[in-house]
């Protein structure tokens, strides 16, 4: 009996050891960005896009400072997001060159050097940051310099208070004087991107697209069976298989919506019926670069072929809003143009204008700094949509057409979202734009 037992065991054993050897299989092979090429895309970037920005604005100087808790939003960006002391990150604009200095605790250099950024590494111990940083500003006594402070970019705004009181008692009246936002030179630095870049970018909307289209199916909904927290489940599955994170808060990624459109809320256990639209709101993160794309099918009733012609002239009405829309897109186009050209479609076919802008830069955030394609909503949008479109942004282009439905007491709602790059005369789709409503049978 004993024999037996170490026989099984043993066997048991080398099956494990088959399994954990295994190598996973993805549905298929995945251009991914090497994680070794972080900083050396952040490095090129410095060079490429925030040095002519700081020439256009006439900036000399660009002061990030971060610390503990207090994490700046480009800390990781620029290798300071695990400093626990005060650091500042100095970038000097020298005509031709950018110089990248930083400023960091004895025990906070390591990760800072590694990351290859930097020309200098400053390490204070007992003395502080302030003295280092003065001798900086004062050597080179800026005309202008940058700090992150924004009204209408979070991304851009990771300056605190405290922090900004304790710049000013370091340097004095004279330098405080020059300090301007730095919003211009961390859009041109985060939401242009880099060929490689790109490429992942490109990788991601193909994934993307192939998920929801898989779940936007009859194999996975069965009409007065299958709930919206059913098709999410599926797609989160799918995301595991392709081995990718979600764009945003997983709570709400996807976000599968059918009948009355609820905007951005979690899904449900609402069970999907005939005659329902059902809308997918989903984006994948791929080696840190995030996509986001909507699309939509209806549900046929029993004794319908198509939808109901008041549905179809939603649809195409929306699919006219996204073409007009991409149409005004290119290099030096406002975003308040773009979308005052979908909205016109909307508002003449006869629609209310839908209660949101039609679109905004995507890239390593679902909501990323740089021009919004939205409308002159002061106190909601602030100057955003009042920004040019640059070459190597991506947009995700979003007008929607909303109905309002006395009969289900709620608004129905028709949800396309497209990624769109802007290049350097124009513009180009990412995605296959969604030309057909899906039919659910």
């Amino acid at each position: 009996m004993q024999i037996i037992l170490v026989f099984i065991a043993f066997f048991l054993l080398n099956i494990s050891s088959c399994v954990r050897e295994t190598p996973y299989q993805y549905p298929r092979k995945i251009k991914r960005m090497p994680a070794e090429k972080f900083f050396e895309i952040k490095k090129a970037k410095l060079e490429r896009f925030v040095l002519p920005a700081m020439r256009n604005e006439g900036i000399d100087m660009w002061i990030v400072l971060t610390r503990e808790y207090v994490v700046d939003p480009l800390a990781k960006d620029l290798s300071a997001d695990r400093a626990v002391a005060r650091t500042a990150l100095v970038f000097i604009n020298e005509g031709n060159s950018l110089k990248r200095i930083a400023i960091c605790a004895s025990y906070d250099v390591d990760p800072i050097q590694k990351s290859g950024i930097y020309d200098t590494v400053i390490s204070y111990k007992k003395e502080g940051l302030a003295p280092h940083l003065k001798k900086i500003v004062e050597e080179k006594n800026p005309r202008k310099i940058a700090l992150n402070i924004s009204e209408d970019f979070p991304i851009a705004d990771g300056l605190s208070a405290s922090t900004l009181s304790y710049l000013k008692n370091i340097l004095g009246e004279k330098f405080a004087s020059r300090f301007v936002s730095s919003e211009n030179i961390v859009m041109a630095y985060r939401s242009q991107l880099l060929p490689e870049e790109i490429e992942i970018m490109r990788e991601a909307v193909k994934i993307t697209e192939e998920i929801i289209s898989k779940a936007l199916s009859n194999e996975v909904i069965k009409p007065g069976k299958t709930t919206e927290k059913d098709v999410a489940n599926y797609i989160k599955k799918l995301m595991r298989d392709y081995g990718v994170g979600p764009s945003w808060e997983p709570e709400s990624c996807p976000s599968v919506n059918a009948g009355i459109t609820r905007g951005h809320s979690e899904p449900s256990n609402y069970v999907i019926q005939r005659g329902d639209l059902i809308t997918i709101d989903f984006g994948i993160n791929l080696s840190g670069y995030c996509t986001d794309i909507q699309r939509t099918a209806y549900v046929l009733r029993e004794d319908e072929e198509q939808p109901p012609d008041y549905i179809l002239k939603m649809w195409e009405t929306n699919v006219k809003a996204i073409e007009e829309g991409f149409k005004k897109m290119k290099p030096g186009v406002i975003g308040f143009e773009v979308d005052s050209s979908a909205r016109a479609v909307i508002v003449n076919a006869g629609y209310e204008e839908y209660p949101h802008a039609a679109g905004h830069v995507i890239g390593y955030s679902t909501h990323e700094i740089g021009p919004l394609l939205g409308p002159n909503w002061k106190d909601r949008y602030g100057k955003r949509p009042f920004y040019k479109l640059l070459p190597n942004q991506v947009f995700a282009l979003e007008p929607s057409v909303y109905l309002y439905s006395k009969e289900r007491n709620g608004y129905l709602r028709i949800g396309l979202e497209e990624d769109v790059l802007i290049t350097e005369t124009g513009a180009e789709f990412l995605s296959t734009p969604q030309k057909e409503l899906i039919l659910i049978k």
